[in-house]
């Protein structure tokens, strides 16, 4: 049995840079880009010494899930270094690769390859993985080094393995995000009301589709009234149709890198495993943070929520929080839906034609 009020003292390795480590954690709490899929310690996710403790008394891996934009920095700053000033997600990249190597995390930049290789090919995915590989090489120094201004490149370059990976073919769970995204634009092209759309988006997925948590929130977000929606769904009212379509279809990875988060950090074999999701991207993070709760009781969750969209909804908040619950009761309640042949490529042939139909 453990002791109540137990104290454990930590040593640190003289050569461990310490104080270079906790300003770079405090720089990346303030930035609000990382997203926990746990419970945090009370002294916040970002403090060294509780995040030392969770490695070295818990025995736990700190997984990061960084979006393309941070994979993509990352592996820039190996091949070419850094110019500065830093833009905000170069420096959240460089900060959160040194805090990685300094701490033992592994990163994860699966999703993120999917989405560049489904926009750009294979060939140019695979040779940014090369760069990827050789930015997550262990040179902790090098990277604290160039977080703190005191460096503009790394010192040396251990290239990754040339790689023929196929990862243009779209994931399914991406295609399913795909369909809902599109009828979400669809929806916000429409003459309806913010919560018309919501209601209408909400009533399909659970009579026509599924109840996707992630997706469900990142519309309760981008169809709302007051929320700081710019950039969800990028040239939705271009001219050129086309252009609407493909931010569509990046809005789909952007949801289906918070389903990967919400999937891997709830999945039973996440034991001993604590999954952070990392994006420079504000509005992706502000849904991160809804998505992981510590009660299972969808009472709870219905409360919590309605306060925490409060800011977007306002006096509608509640209702809104209880229509995705209500969805999400339906289809726990349900049995998982069959597949019939292509049913969401139908789909997402029936929504790429309302967004380009619609004149804006």
């Amino acid at each position: 049995m453990l002791e109540e009020n137990l104290s454990v003292m930590m040593v640190f390795d003289p050569r461990f840079p310490f104080e270079d480590v906790k300003a770079i954690c405090a720089r990346l709490d303030a930035s609000q880009s990382l997203v926990p899929g746990f419970i945090p310690a009370l002294a916040g996710i970002m403090s060294v010494e509780a995040l030392l403790f969770a490695e070295q008394i818990d025995q736990t891996t700190t997984i990061i899930l960084p979006d393309r934009n941070l994979v993509s920095r990352m592996a820039r700053v190996a091949r070419n270094g850094v110019l500065r000033p830093l833009d905000r997600p170069t420096q959240i990249a460089v900060d959160l690769m040194a805090v990685s190597q300094a701490l033992n995390w592994d990163i994860e930049p699966s999703i993120a390859f999917h989405e560049l290789a489904h926009q750009q090919g294979d060939e140019i995915a695979n040779e940014e993985l090369r760069w990827f590989r050789a930015a997550d090489h262990g040179q902790a120094n090098a990277w604290i080094d160039i977080a703190h201004g005191r460096a503009n490149g790394l010192g040396s370059i251990k290239l990754g393995q040339s790689t023929d990976f196929a990862l243009a073919a779209p994931l399914h769970r991406w295609r399913r995000n795909y369909a809902i995204a599109l009828r979400v634009a669809a929806l916000e092209l429409s003459q309806r009301t913010p919560f018309e759309r919501t209601t209408a988006l909400i009533n399909w997925m659970v009579s026509d589709f599924i109840v996707a948590g992630p997706a469900a929130l990142f519309a309760a977000m981008f169809l709302s009234p007051r929320a700081s929606r710019a950039g969800m769904i990028k040239h939705l009212k271009s001219p050129d149709r086309a252009r609407a379509v493909a931010g569509v279809q990046n809005a789909a990875w952007d949801i289906t890198h918070l389903s990967d988060f919400v999937l891997r950090a709830t999945s039973p074999s996440a034991a001993g495993k604590r999954f952070i999701l990392g994006t420079a991207d504000q509005a992706l993070a502000e849904i991160g943070r809804l998505l992981i709760s510590n009660s299972e009781h969808l009472e709870a969750v219905e409360q919590k929520l309605a306060v925490d969209i409060e800011p977007w909804w306002a006096s509608d908040a509640h209702a809104v929080a209880k229509l995705i619950c209500g969805a999400v009761s339906v289809a726990r309640a349900r049995p998982r839906p069959e597949a019939n042949g292509d049913h969401v490529g139908a789909l997402i042939s029936i929504g790429e034609r309302l967004v380009v139909d619609c004149t804006p």
